[in-house]
């Protein structure tokens, strides 16, 4: 019966030793280190964080729930923002305006999920 039993201890602990590597690399990531960077063209002027964006095409950079407007290489504006998943995938790039001309969200296409500027 002791042999029995050792062997059945050895094998659980076997189990457990192997399992753990699984375990622990099944965590979700709680940061992106590599800020994600999209594109969207603004056919009207467009209002983000209390600044005005011309017309044209900004390069997004999204990190740290922020999003920053670029312009040929140049900073415009940075606010906050974070990502909504949507029921569908988009069919093509587009942002969404308020009466007032600020801009709510971008969806891009391609992508279920959409960004909300707030």
């Amino acid at each position: 019966m002791s042999i029995y039993r050792t062997t059945l201890n050895l094998g659980l602990a076997v189990i457990v030793f192997l399992t753990l590597p699984l375990l622990a690399s099944a965590r979700p990531k709680t940061t992106n280190p590599e800020p994600e960077k999209k594109s969207i063209k603004l056919f009207d002027p467009a209002i983000v964080d209390g600044k005005t964006l011309a017309p044209g095409t900004y390069e997004i950079v999204i990190a740290d729930k922020k999003a920053s407007f670029e312009l040929h290489g140049q900073t415009i504006v940075t606010a906050p923002c974070d990502w909504k998943m949507m029921e569908h995938k988009s069919p093509y790039n587009s942002a969404t305006l308020s009466g007032s001309k600020v801009l709510q969200e971008i969806q891009f296409q391609g992508s279920n999920e959409a960004l909300e500027i707030m």
